[in-house]
């Protein structure tokens, strides 16, 4: 039998042309019973008489021919179908004529689709949308547990309000003290001049007088009238004066100084601590907006207008942050991806028209055009093509099969 087989096999694409002008089996078969096949004297088919006549004898002619008939019909419509899926999947020649006109199936998918996540993680309380809902802009489309949101909204709205308070309570008190100084330097100003300036201007005096005494003694004591003790004494009178009036002048610098530090240091420690108080309250400004904006994320909203492809969680799910919660699809455009041979996609363009055969009841037609060829193929050597076209019926076709005719340009 492999002899015979490998007979058959060489004798494949002559037999091939002979079976397609048969109409039938019976055809086949009838003319086996002619005779017809028997004047067929050619060398392979006398290889195959051959390798039959040193089959085992038990096998008769009857059932030698119809292992042949059955053979022969096999390999026609093998190589049938072969010449058939060549030609519909655009296996054509150099020129990519033939890829016009050709039916491609392809899968349809909404041209744009919006996830929907989730900033916070939380346990999933409620749905209020399903697969197939319409949804507008700001709608909500779920909600999340926000029972441990409101402890943090209610924490930092009371932080805000110590925080306003210290620094509404700062402000009074710096008021107070900028008026108890007011006050203090008026008092000061009432005060004598003789009492209110008292160690320079006194010391300065006492300084003069002694200085006077002395002057005068020395004129006596050169005139020999007072003694050197007399002028000894007036001397030293003259030297404390002298000393009384530095360290006077001295203090009054320091004093001077001291209550100008005191004072740039208090007015300094009332801008630190107005700054830190200020600071506070920004910042507990800040975390009662985050708490707010929290609990507002609570409730998972639709940032676009489209309809529920997907609703991925259920109630009562605990779901981290950011996880894809729902997805969103517009319909009124949607994409067809259909596989083109390598020798095909060569004569297709981007923006080039495309026929659309839509899956509804009735099927219609629309018009399309090539939104994306892919430049690299796939494991099967074939490129993926994006055909665009407008739902106008907003029909829910996706993952539905469509067929696309690309029109010669």
């Amino acid at each position: 039998m492999s002899q015979l087989y490998e007979a058959l096999t060489a004798a494949n694409d002559e037999v091939v042309e002979r079976l397609e002008s048969l109409s039938s089996t019976k055809e086949l078969e009838a003319q086996f019973d002619e005779g017809k096949w028997q004047r067929m004297e050619d060398p392979l088919l006398r290889r195959l008489k051959t390798c039959a006549r040193r089959l085992p004898g038990n096998v008769s002619h009857n059932q030698i021919r119809t292992y042949l008939i059955l053979i022969f019909v096999a390999i026609g419509i093998v190589a049938i179908g072969t010449e058939y899926a060549l030609r519909s999947n655009g296996d054509i020649g150099a020129d990519g004529a033939g890829v016009y006109g050709v039916a491609f199936e392809g899968t349809i998918h909404p041209a744009s689709e919006i996830r929907i996540t989730s900033s916070l993680g939380g346990t999933v309380s409620a749905i209020f949308v399903k697969v197939g809902d319409v949804v507008k802009p700001g709608q909500v489309l779920m909600r999340l547990d926000d029972r441990e949101v409101d402890l943090n909204v209610s924490q930092a709205s009371a932080d805000l309000r110590t925080a306003e308070n210290n620094l509404d309570n700062f402000r009074l008190d710096l008021a107070n003290a900028s008026a108890r100084v007011a006050i203090a330097q008026r008092q000061e100003q009432q005060v004598p001049t003789r009492q209110w300036r008292d160690s320079p201007e006194r010391a300065q005096a006492a300084y003069d007088l002694a200085l006077t005494n002395y002057n005068r003694v020395k004129e006596l004591f050169d005139a020999g009238v007072l003694s050197r003790q007399e002028l000894d004494a007036r001397a030293t009178d003259l030297k404390m004066a002298q000393d009384d009036l530095n360290n006077a002048k001295r203090l009054a610098d320091a004093s001077a100084n001291l209550e100008r530090d005191q004072t740039e240091q208090a007015n300094l420690q009332a801008i630190v601590t107005r700054q830190d108080l200020q600071e506070q309250l920004r910042q507990a400004q800040i975390r009662y907006q985050r708490a707010k904006q929290d609990k507002e994320a609570m409730a998972v909203r639709a940032t676009e207008a489209g309809t529920v492809a997907e609703v991925s969680a259920k109630l009562g799910d605990r779901i981290p942050g950011g996880t894809v919660l729902l997805r969103l699809a517009e319909l009124d455009r949607m994409i067809v991806d259909v596989p083109v041979s390598s020798k095909a996609v060569s004569s297709l363009r981007v923006g080039q028209d495309v026929q659309v055969e839509l899956p509804s009841s009735p099927p219609q037609q629309t018009e399309g055009q090539i939104r994306l060829i892919n430049p690299l193929p796939s494991a099967n050597m074939t490129h993926s093509v994006e055909v665009e076209f407008k739902n106008t019926g907003l029909l829910l076709i996706a993952g539905q099969p469509a067929e696309v005719r690309f029109q010669n340009p």
